[in-house]
């Protein structure tokens, strides 16, 4: 569990402004959380903010419910809080959700092919791969939408929304942060090798599990996270 504490704020703020420098940016939509308090609560970006803006001070505490418990009075909550609240209700095991519109991993949803492991990048979400949540393609913002968008992800890393942007799940915030540009990444290397038809990958699942394996890490993902920090 992560600690509710000004390293959590300072990591999720600074998550949102890695997330803007690496692909993720879309004017002042998008968001980003981290669970805190005993798990039924939550810190998330305010509303009306581009990611790129966010730091620690900007930050709201909101329930389940979306009741906002903690920040500024000015801020507005983000009417996709649901996406948030039903993916901790549904997995205990996250910690910090992304939810952005990056445009190679919405080019690529469109497709409507699955994500292959074409590169490292791809790897990091086999098995089981990343399903895609094409029930809507409008806002997620009642509870029952956003437990119909966590039903969908399950116990996967990611999901794709269909015509909408992608929804990350990760037990840290560096985890969540390199899944979110590593599912971008892995979109754009599968458009690049794929653009008419599938191309020919040489794995078995037994392959990329080990390369999974030798690759992700918790520790591996701070390290990552803070040499993005590094580049701001």
């Amino acid at each position: 569990m992560l600690n509710d504490s000004d390293d959590l704020k300072r990591d999720l703020a600074l998550a949102c402004r890695v997330l803007a420098a690496n692909g993720h940016g879309d004017n002042i939509f998008g968001h980003v959380s981290a669970r805190a308090r005993g798990g039924r609560e939550f810190w998330m970006k305010p509303a009306r903010m581009g990611l790129e803006e966010i730091e620690p001070e900007d930050l709201l505490l909101l329930d389940f419910d979306g009741s906002v418990l903690e920040g500024p009075e000015e801020y507005q909550r983000h009417e996709e809080f649901p996406i948030h609240a039903e993916v901790f209700r549904a997995r205990p095991d996250v910690q910090a959700v992304v939810h952005t519109h990056p445009r190679f991993s919405i080019a690529f949803a469109a497709r409507g092919v699955p994500l292959r492991p074409v590169s490292h990048e791809g790897s990091f979400f086999w098995p089981p791969g990343v399903p895609t949540f094409d029930a809507f393609t409008d806002l997620v913002r009642t509870r029952e939408q956003g437990a119909a968008v966590a039903g969908v992800l399950g116990s996967a890393r990611a999901v794709f929304l269909r015509n909408h942007g992608i929804v990350c799940a990760e037990p840290t915030i560096p985890e969540v942060t390199w899944a979110a540009i590593s599912l971008e990444r892995a979109a754009e290397l599968q458009l690049l090798a794929q653009p008419t038809a599938d191309a020919a990958v040489l794995y078995t699942p037994e392959d990329e599990a080990r390369r999974k394996q030798k690759i992700w890490s918790a520790d591996r993902a701070r390290a990552v996270f803070e040499y993005y920090a590094r580049r701001l």
